[in-house]
């Protein structure tokens, strides 16, 4: 329960410095701004993720996590990632710059990509705090580096009206990050090894991981560049700012779910399995019914509230909000299950469902834009979550886990408000 406060409480914080900046921001800085930083961060991070081996997940997964030569070899194996990516990003920021038809992504693409060495550098002792649920400094360092760093976005933005001051306030907060972890919490300094029995199990662990990861960059980052070609560098910074406003408390719960309740699950798995589905239903519910209120207010009022909040330039972004809050009924439902099939070991089943939402949203988005242009783009988004609960519903029915008297309750009420909004929303995004 403490960690769980300490990253809810982290999380609406970083939440609300993220909403905070960007009120400011939007104000300094001109829209096509946040489009251009959507496309760079997405191919930055889609880069990590195409990459990913799930180094800090294995730390908290693996018997041996906590000895040294395993955590050493796994921070030489990232910093060599991080390293590739960004000489990587370095090369395709020319491709990119081409294919939107923007010239500044070639010089902001490798700036921004240096972010990924910063990560790199990041002390294990982060995933060893986190395996242990000793997450009150951890919270304090991932915000305590997002203030800093967007103090300087906003006093470079002030004086410079640039979007320069978006890149070098993200990597002087990534480098805060960096030097905090290694000096700031508890256990062994990291230095370069490379053990072979531990790269095989980093490694033996690690390739659903990628596949994960890879499936997760398609989900999440990736639309978003196929997003970018659909609707444009201007629609993508409205776009950007509805779905951060309506994700904001599905990213409060994967925190929860990734820092939390994996690790208390998998704990759960390894000594009391038979309590698994009684400990998973109270987590899910606690889960579900604040993110179900919060996408049924953005449903009913997120236009106006989008108009309280920024100036007359974003105004689009109001009922595209309202829009994608219909899918957020169904993700604080769905995505509640997360962290279960890892703590059981079972990353194949995840990696189904993850292909099955790849397929969903990117088929989705194409057949969308093809027959109702940026409005189906926008439809099709949403209408993900609701596609993809019959896959997760059968895979946790068929492990024993799923929970009809929780999830169809909320379902019912969740398809009552999307009839009695759906046809005024369409019709304004």
């Amino acid at each position: 329960m403490r960690a769980g406060g300490w990253t809810i409480g982290g999380h609406m914080s970083s939440q609300i410095l993220r909403l905070g900046g960007n009120l400011i921001l939007t104000r300094l800085l001109f829209p096509e701004a946040f489009g251009l930083m959507a496309i760079v961060q997405s191919v930055a991070v889609g880069l990590i993720m195409l990459s990913d081996i799930g180094i800090a997940t294995s730390i908290i997964h693996n018997k041996r996590g906590t000895e040294a030569v395993f955590v050493n070899t796994a921070w030489t194996m990232r910093l060599i990632q991080s390293v590739m990516i960004w000489l990587l990003l370095c090369l395709l920021s020319p491709f990119f710059a081409s294919f939107y038809g923007q010239p500044l992504l070639a010089s902001l693409m490798p700036v921004v990509g240096f972010g990924s060495v910063l990560g790199g550098l990041v002390s294990t002792k982060m995933a060893l705090a986190n395996r242990s649920l000793a997450l009150k400094k951890l919270v304090l360092i991932e915000v305590g580096s997002q203030v800093i760093g967007l103090l300087v976005m906003i006093l470079w933005a002030w004086i410079d009206h640039s979007i320069w001051s978006l890149v070098w306030g993200g990597l002087i907060g990534a480098s805060v990050k960096t030097v905090a972890s290694h000096l700031l919490l508890e256990g062994t300094h990291n230095r370069f090894a490379w053990d072979r029995d531990s790269v095989r199990e980093l490694f033996g662990f690690g390739q659903w991981m990628l596949v994960s990861s890879i499936l997760t960059f398609f989900s999440g980052e990736g639309n978003k560049l196929l997003l970018g070609a659909f609707l444009g560098v201007k629609v993508l910074a409205f776009f950007t700012l509805a779905s951060a406003m309506s994700s904001m408390f599905w990213q409060i719960a994967q925190q929860v779910n990734s820092k939390v309740l994996f690790p208390a699950y998998a704990e759960v798995v390894r000594e009391r399995p038979e309590r698994l589905r009684e400990v998973a239903a109270r987590s899910r519910l606690l889960l579900i019914v604040p993110g179900w209120l919060i996408a049924l207010f953005f449903v009913l009022w997120g236009d106006h509230f989008m108009w309280l909040l920024y100036d007359q330039r974003y105004a689009d972004s109001g009922n595209m909000l309202r829009m994608l809050a219909m899918g957020a009924l169904m993700w604080s439902i769905g995505g509640s299950y997360n962290g279960l099939l890892w703590a059981k070991g079972m990353v194949k089943l995840s990696t189904v469902i993850l292909v099955a939402e790849v397929a969903i949203q990117w088929l989705g988005m194409m057949v969308g834009y093809h027959f109702l242009g940026e409005r189906g783009v926008i439809l099709s988004v949403a209408a993900v979550a609701w596609l993809l609960y019959p896959v997760q519903a059968l895979i946790y029915l068929k492990i024993g886990l799923w929970e009809p008297k929780i999830d169809l309750p909320f379902i019912a009420l969740s398809v009552l408000v999307v009839a009695l909004n759906f046809t005024e929303i369409f019709h304004h995004v």
